[in-house]
C-alpha cells in the first residue's frame, strides 16, 4: 500500500535516491522511527519502505496517521505475513530493488538514526565504489529501556560479540558484520548473496548472515564500518534476556526457544 507515493512521479533521477526499509511489528514508537527519517537532511529524496510483519495492534495505524500528517515523507506501507524479520526485510528490499533503488537502508521500529545518517551512507558509497555493505555504530535509545552505563554496555558487547562469533565460526567476515538497525547495501549486492534469509528471530540473525555471504563473496573491504553512522536503538530485548542469554542467543542459534526464552519480535 503507498502510503504518500501514490500520486507521486518519481524524478529522472530516482536511481540516485536512497530507499530505507523499517520492519515492524507491534512497534507503539514507530513514529520516533519515522520522525527521525523525516529529520534527515535529504528527506525530500528518501523513499521509506514500512513492512508491517502481521501486527496484532494499531501499528499499521501509527504510520498511516504518521503519513497523513507529514505529506512530503515519501512513504509505502508494505505487509508481509510470514513471521520473521528476514522476510519482512526481504520482501522491502525486494520492492525498493523493483522500484529502481540501487542503494537501501535499513533500521529498525526500536530506532532512530542520527540526522546525517543517510547523507554519510550516500556519501561513503560514492567515494568508495569497492564498498557493497555499510554498517555503523550503535547506541543506547533514550527511551523506557535505558539504564545508566548501557552505551558503554552496548559498544563493549557488540565488539566482543564480533570477536566470538569470529572465533566460533574460524571466519573472519563476522568481525565486520553489521547491524540491522544500522546499515545499507548496494542493490546488486544483495542481489548476488542472496538477500535476507526469509527467517525469524528465533531462527536466524538474518542481518549478520548477510553480513558474513557479502563479504565471503566481495571480499573482506567490501563491509565498511563507519564509527559516524550512528543509531539509537532501544535496550528491551537486553532488558528481557539479560546480557548473558543475548550473547548465547546470538552464538547457539539452535538453543532459542529451549534455553532461551524467545520473545516474539519477529
Amino acid at each position: 500500500m503507498n502510503v504518500n507515493s501514490a500520486a507521486r512521479t518519481d524524478p529522472p533521477g530516482i536511481r540516485d535516491r536512497l530507499a530505507v526499509v523499517v520492519p515492524v511489528f507491534n512497534e507503539p514508537d514507530i513514529p520516533r522511527t519515522l520522525d527521525a527519517l523525516r529529520q534527515q537532511g535529504d528527506a525530500a529524496d528518501l523513499r521509506i519502505y514500512v513492512v508491517d510483519n502481521a501486527s496484532t495492534d494499531a501499528t499499521a495505524q501509527r504510520v498511516r496517521d504518521f503519513a497523513d500528517a507529514h505529506p512530503s515523507l515519501d512513504i509505502v506501507l508494505l505487509t508481509e505475513r510470514q513471521k520473521g524479520t528476514g522476510a519482512a526485510c526481504d520482501t522491502g528490499f525486494r520492492q525498493a530493488i523493483a522500484d529502481g533503488f540501487p542503494i537501501i537502508g535499513r533500521t529498525d521500529g526500536d530506532s532512530e538514526p542520527e540526522r546525517d545518517w543517510s547523507a554519510r551512507i550516500r556519501r561513503t558509497f560514492a567515494e568508495h565504489p569497492g564498498v557493497q555493505l555499510v554498517g555503523g555504530t550503535s547506541v543506547p535509545l533514550r527511551d523506557r529501556h535505558y539504564r545508566w552505563g548501557d552505551t558503554v554496555l552496548m559498544t563493549g558487547a557488540l565488539h566482543l560479540l564480533r570477536i566470538m562469533m569470529a572465533a566460533r565460526h574460524l571466519d573472519a567476515a563476522f568481525l565486520r558484520f553489521v547491524a540491522g538497525h544500522n546499515m545499507a547495501v548496494r542493490s546488486s549486492a544483495y542481489l548476488t548473496a542472496g538477500g535476507f534469509a526469509r527467517t525469524a528471530i528465533d531462527e536466524r540473525d538474518e542481518d549478520i548472515d548477510l553480513s558474513a555471504r557479502i563479504s565471503r563473496r566481495f571480499g573482506y573491504r567490501a563491509v565498511r564500518i563507519d564509527p559516524a553512522l550512528r543509531v539509537a536503538t532501544s535496550m528491551r530485548r537486553v532488558r528481557r534476556y539479560g546480557v548473558g542469554m543475548m550473547g548465547v542467543h546470538h552464538l547457539v542459534p539452535a538453543l532459542r526457544g529451549k534455553l532461551i526464552r524467545t520473545i516474539d519480535i519477529r
